[in-house]
């Protein structure tokens, strides 16, 4: 039987309790923080706070992207993700 985990994470500033597969934590928070980085553009570009909306609305963006393959929103977060390791990385080495 597998074991179940709760993790809390964090979308707008919103903590929500999600049960996943344990050992599968960081996955699920890399996937949170990708959904909360969605649903903040788009509510900069349309400035709603409906959170309803936005996620439904990420939730289709981030669905069309998958289908239609479609990953540049994917390589940009992914970008980031590097541009951060590198950064981490490069402070560890001057200490």
């Amino acid at each position: 039987m597998t074991e179940i985990a709760t993790v809390r994470v964090q979308i707008l500033g919103r903590e929500f309790p999600v049960a996943c597969p344990s050992g599968q934590e960081h996955e699920l928070e890399t996937a949170a923080a990708f959904v909360d980085n969605r649903m903040r553009e788009i509510k900069e570009k349309t400035g709603t706070n409906a959170l309803e909306r936005l996620a439904v609305m990420a939730a289709l963006n981030i669905a069309h992207e998958y289908l239609s393959g479609d990953t540049s929103g994917v390589d940009k977060e992914l970008k980031l993700l590097a541009e951060k390791i590198n950064s981490t990385l490069e402070r560890l080495s001057e200490s």
